[in-house]
């Protein structure tokens, strides 16, 4: 049986739940080993202060002050006297709290430290262990007997916490990424460098931050897992840069970037010296950040012309940049040019959680890795199953009592508080939305029935987010004639339906689950009841179109013979009312029919109209011809209705109130939408009807008529009258313009 592929949110639960293991496991270690109480730091000279002494420290008196210096260390003797054979203490010295061994000249000064560790390890191990101090002040020199403990928690130095979080925060950004593309090039590739990272810091946290000395056994192990999680960044971050955001190099020849970085690992295991010694893994740090600001600039060149891809590289190279090149430039170029620096190295390796810090910050503006907003969505589901784990965690710690009443009390509470309070979170957090079956063949008739095609894409999408909840819906070029599922549960294709393409939904219910033949059955049902739901419309309209036709016959045949009959034998003033009628028969005839009209012969009617009509009133019109080709563009029946019927309200209105003498037209054609701009030179509208406050029915009815189609009117006074401008969209469009390019407004009058 087919495995079946987890969904983000299980997946980031995972990488979230390793990395508190991680964490409590350096823990465990860190304080596993005993420990002086004391906190050292090398002075610039060879010798070592006792800068503090730790609460809870039990030692005899004289015992170490913050101003003495720690000269050596043996095993505490017997209180009966010292044997004649007893070991003799070991000297201390400034060298034995270096921080990374990777700064010392040669393997064979790195083999000596190990030894040296090894040595005070062993006297550290002791229950007891005697100091060899003297006063920085009255230079006295004594011995103090110390008794050492488990290294406590509150110990540890800030440099250990900053390089856990470090490695932490890195590896659940990067598996959060991952989580969402776990089988792409790029995911995978920063999902590795966000594992080496922490293989880095979680051993540097380590031996870098121990208080005196570990065993060499270890220490010895620590090192080239130390080294490893640093080649691990380095090839993983080129490689990531050399697939995203385009695909450079086949990820089947990353192999040769890999094989660079275990060649370096078996001289560096081995102990080969290169004339850098142990220091050399800075040289491949250095290379790395050379190899990475290569892939960078090939990037760079290979996204010219594609503002997305490169606004991805950007912010990417932006963070991966300010990252690994401040880590070389504070950590790497102070050891490689033998400068002193004042930085530690366990605080250096805190500026590469930039990379994914930056990452996390652009991940919604620039699509990194094809990512946007709705990828946060999982972030918080996620994040929300923690905090309940941490919650239950927290009440059975809390119930951990030993009073049996506070237990029964506890228990009720939260038998009859906690718990169904929890669940109802739980449920409204990870609730899919249903739908009841005798809602769905509604649902279907809902989408068939839309008004339009644009409407009728609109709600099957809307449907579908309601049903699954997917965080993406992506146009898809082709899909079977069946719902089909794809990457193991995580994606389904649709056909097309509804008017929408075909379309291909990933990550069901906010990524928190995967499809299941559920699922699957469903989606097909819901495909057969619309296509079902479409035929029936489109049988439908088929009858509602020959009824259509069949009006528009009668009306052509028997009415409009008859007025036209009429036309002939009319005088001159019932003439034009007869005209009139005509040519608006022929508008309602070409609209039952389904015929279009076009822009210029319904501008060209329309004026000729407005024309004859405003010169019977002695009001002179001023309405340029158009210069424009404009016969292309297609009017419906009720674009050209509402425009003819608009016009000639507004003219009517000005031969009855205006008491205008000059009445000037002005259009102007946008992509997608006309303009027509409309003035007088009479008295003008008063203010309360420019306001809507008393407009009469007419005014009333010409907003209505142009809202109803999308168009917008304005209604405006001027010096000299009143000024109305109709912005109506149109179908189609004359042309297409160039991408990213404004297209300036077309006028359609000539010249003044």
């Amino acid at each position: 049986m087919k495995s079946r592929s987890a969904s983000p949110s299980l997946l980031l639960v995972a990488i979230a739940t390793f990395c508190v293991a991680v964490a409590f496991g350096l823990l465990v270690v860190a304080t596993s080993f005993n420990s002086l109480s004391l906190r050292l730091l090398p002075t610039d000279g060879d010798a070592v202060m006792v800068s503090q002494v730790h609460d809870g420290a039990v030692f005899s008196e004289p015992g170490p002050r913050w101003a003495t210096v720690l000269k050596a260390i043996g095993v505490a003797p017997p209180a009966e006297g010292r044997p004649a054979d007893w070991p003799a203490p070991v000297a201390v010295t400034s060298a034995d709290l270096l921080p990374e061994p990777d700064s010392l000249a040669s393997y064979a000064e790195y083999d000596a430290f190990l030894a040296r560790q090894s040595a005070l390890a062993d006297i550290m191990a002791a229950d007891a262990v005697e100091l060899h101090l003297q006063d920085i002040f009255t230079r006295e020199e004594f011995t103090s007997v110390i008794y050492t403990d488990y290294r406590d928690v509150t110990a540890l130095p800030d440099g250990f916490w900053l390089q856990v979080l470090t490695g932490v925060a890195a590896l659940l950004i990067a598996g959060w990424v991952w989580a969402l593309r776990p089988r792409h090039v790029g995911p995978i590739m920063f999902m590795i460098s966000a594992i080496g990272l922490m293989l880095s810091t979680a051993t540097s946290a380590l031996y870098a931050n121990r208080e005196l000395a570990l065993p060499a056994e270890l220490y010895g192990l620590l090192v080239p897992i130390n080294h490893l999680g640093v080649v691990t960044f380095g090839v993983a971050m080129i490689c990531l840069l050399l697939s995203y955001p385009r695909q450079l190099v086949q990820p089947r020849r990353f192999w040769l970037l890999p094989i660079a970085g275990a060649a370096y690992m078996a001289l560096d295991i081995s102990h080969v010296e290169l004339g850098l010694g142990p220091s050399q893994l800075y040289v491949f740090i250095a290379l790395a950040m050379l190899g990475i600001l290569g892939a960078i600039a090939l990037q760079w060149r290979a996204t010219r012309g594609s503002p997305h891809d490169r606004a991805a590289l950007g912010w990417l190279g932006l963070s991966v940049v300010a990252g690994a090149g401040a880590y070389t430039l504070l950590g790497v170029a102070p050891i490689l040019l033998d400068s002193p620096f004042s930085l530690p190295q366990s605080h250096v390796t805190s500026v590469l959680v930039i990379i994914y810090a930056g990452l996390a910050l652009g991940l919604s503006r620039y699509r990194l890795f094809d990512l946007g907003e709705w990828s946060y969505r999982v972030l918080f589901y996620t994040i929300g199953a923690l905090v309940l784990l941490a919650l239950d965690a927290g009440i059975i710690y809390l119930l951990n009592i030993d009073a049996a009443p506070a237990l029964g009390i506890s228990l009720l509470l939260v038998a009859f508080v906690y718990l169904p309070i929890r669940d109802w979170v739980w449920r409204r957090a990870t609730a899919r939305r249903a739908i009841a079956q005798d809602e769905l063949f509604s649902a279907a008739l809902d989408v068939a029935f839309a008004p339009s095609p644009a409407e009728s894409a609109a709600r099957w999408q809307a449907l579908l987010r309601r049903l699954f909840d997917p965080l993406q819906i992506i146009d898809t070029p082709a899909a079977g004639p069946q719902p089909e599922m794809g990457e193991d549960g995580l994606s389904m294709q649709l056909p097309a339906v509804a008017g929408a393409p075909p379309l291909r939904l990933t990550y069901p219910f906010a990524g928190r689950g995967l499809f299941s033949p559920n699922h699957l059955k469903l989606a097909t049902n819901l495909v057969s009841l619309t296509v079902r739901a479409e035929e029936g419309r489109e049988a439908y309209m088929r009858g509602v179109g020959e009824e259509r036709r069949r009006m528009a016959r009668d009306l052509h045949d028997d009415v409009g013979a008859r007025l036209l009959t009429g036309l002939h034998t009319a005088d001159d003033t019932t003439r034009p009312t007869l005209q009139a009628a005509l040519s608006d028969i022929r508008a309602i005839v070409s609209g039952l029919s389904g015929e279009e009209a076009s822009l210029d012969r319904v501008l060209a009617e329309t004026r000729h109209e407005a024309a004859r009509r405003l010169e019977a009133a002695e009001i002179a019109l001023d309405w340029p011809l158009p210069e424009a080709e404009i016969d292309a563009i297609l009017l419906d029946y009720r674009l050209h209705k509402a425009l003819t019927s608009a016009v000639r309200e507004i003219v009517s209105n000005t031969i009855r109130h205006s008491a205008a003498s000059r009445f000037t037209v002005t259009a102007t054609l946008s992509p997608g939408h006309l303009a027509l701009h409309f003035a007088d030179n009479g008295k003008g509208l008063p203010s309360e009807a420019l306001a809507g406050e008393t407009a009469g029915f007419g005014l009333r009815n010409l907003r209505h008529r142009i809202e109803d189609i999308g168009g917008h009117l304005t209604l405006a006074a001027t010096p000299s009258g009143t000024a109305i401008t109709l912005d109506i969209p149109l179908v189609l469009q004359p042309h297409t313009p160039e991408p990213g390019v404004p297209e300036p407004p077309l006028p359609l009058n000539s010249p003044a």
